[in-house]
């Protein structure tokens, strides 16, 4: 039986180098967590358990520009962000633990997913990474759709690894987590039912939209006219990050 949880989140950025130094400032780690071949682009990781943010950007337009969004819509998205020097929010990657079983639920659903692909790329120390991904084309009212994936190990072998490889480590900020994220969009009640169906979840009456459980995080759906992932909100910082939000472009992450 597949369970799901919110594996990671992706943040659209022009410099990494410089995405990375913001952070550093506010006492957040992010660390080069390698390269793309196949799409051209490359990240960097912050980790806060097992849960992440990934920024990514583009290091060769060439390869970046030699696949449709039907092939890999996130990896897409930030990839005509970044020719139109745009840094935001992009989406949320959801964690499975069968996913050819939520591949087979979906497409029964009429939801048009892309095939299970084996995803990679190189570290900064050579070690290559592999998973398996598939992508949704298309949109909900005018936002991009999560895309999942499967590491191919469970979360406790992951984590244990992660922090052998120290990427899971302590923020100067504090013991931070990522607890939920806001998405505005015209018609919340009915974005909100669409995702719960794709995670299996249900939708829950907040005090400022329409909320839906994963796991111990939540996704919040809340009026407005971006239709787009916008906040990210964080528990356990310290000192001067305590409730201020750091701004990069258009995406907000906000500290309590």
């Amino acid at each position: 039986m597949e369970h799901l949880n919110w594996d990671h989140s992706m943040i659209n950025v022009q410099s990494l180098d410089e995405a990375v130094q913001l952070f550093a400032k506010h006492g957040i780690i992010f660390q080069r967590g390698g390269k793309h071949q196949a799409w051209g682009t490359a990240n960097a990781l912050g980790y806060f358990g097992i849960n992440y943010i990934e920024l990514i950007s583009v290091f060769d337009q060439k390869r970046a520009d030699s696949f449709t969004r039907s092939e890999a819509a996130a990896v897409y998205d930030a990839v005509q962000d970044f020719k139109q020097q745009r840094q935001r929010l992009n989406t949320v990657a959801i964690r499975s633990t069968d996913l050819q079983a939520t591949w087979h639920r979906l497409k029964a659903a009429g939801i048009p997913v892309s095939p299970i692909e084996q995803g990679e790329r190189l570290d900064e120390q050579q070690r290559l990474i592999r998973w398996k991904i598939f992508f949704i084309d298309g949109q909900i009212e005018g936002m991009p759709y999560p895309f999942f994936i499967d590491w191919q190990s469970p979360d406790t072998a992951r984590i244990a690894q992660l922090r052998e490889q120290k990427l899971i480590q302590s923020h100067p900020a504090g013991d931070l987590k990522v607890v939920a994220a806001t998405f505005t969009v015209t018609r919340p009640q009915e974005v909100a039912q669409k995702w719960a169906t794709l995670l299996a979840s249900s939708v829950v009456k907040g005090s400022a939209g329409f909320e839906v459980p994963v796991q111990e995080r939540t996704f919040e759906f809340v009026a407005g006219t971006a239709n787009h992932l916008s906040t990210l909100h964080f528990t356990g910082a310290q000192g001067k990050l305590k409730g201020q939000s750091i701004k990069l472009g258009e995406a907000q992450l906000f500290f309590e």
